[in-house]
């Protein structure tokens, strides 16, 4: 059974846990993480969710879930990464864009450096169906056809992803 740290508004851990598959009580909150690829042409990476998977199958979203007990954000954005599309990432090539509060939950959104092949990738068979780079402008694309999950920070997304690109990888995010 998964099993998730328990937190209150203010995002600091109590000490409980709670199972997934269960409604949270009200002020308590866990973790998630929504991770973004990005190669050096400005494309992300994107996959298309399995058709097994209880929430929008077959719909195409970013890589991400929840953090497990024990885990802190940065280490549930890199597990969640390695094994949906097998890609291992190092410190450098990752930023934390915003942390955001949503109902019972934090999620916390990176970026992740990488020039990762299509076909360099495994995915994992029980959550990703697809994998492909796409561009912001396709992404837009993509969500008003209803193809691709409608995440409701995408413009600042976008903005954020500009930001990086011209000011530099190191730049600190205003």
């Amino acid at each position: 059974m998964e099993l998730w740290d328990v937190y209150d508004q203010c995002m600091q851990k109590t000490e409980r846990t709670h199972p997934r598959c269960t409604p949270m009580k009200d002020g308590d909150y866990h973790l998630i993480v929504h991770v973004y690829p990005i190669n050096s042409k400005g494309e992300i990476l994107i996959q298309k969710r399995a058709e097994s998977v209880q929430t929008k199958p077959n719909i195409w979203a970013t890589t991400g879930g929840s953090v497990l007990a024990g885990e802190d954000m940065f280490s549930g954005a890199l597990r969640e990464l390695e094994e949906e599309l097998s890609i291992k990432a190092e410190e450098k090539d990752v930023r934390l864009l915003g942390v955001m509060e949503r109902p019972n939950r934090f999620r916390s959104v990176w970026l992740v450096r990488t020039d990762v092949e299509i076909d360099e990738l495994t995915l994992q068979k029980e959550e990703v169906a697809d994998a492909k780079w796409a561009t912001p402008e396709i992404i837009r694309q993509m969500m008003k056809d209803g193809e691709f999950w409608k995440y409701d920070y995408m413009d600042w997304l976008f903005r954020k992803i500009k930001e990086v690109q011209e000011d530099g990888w190191n730049q600190k995010l205003a």
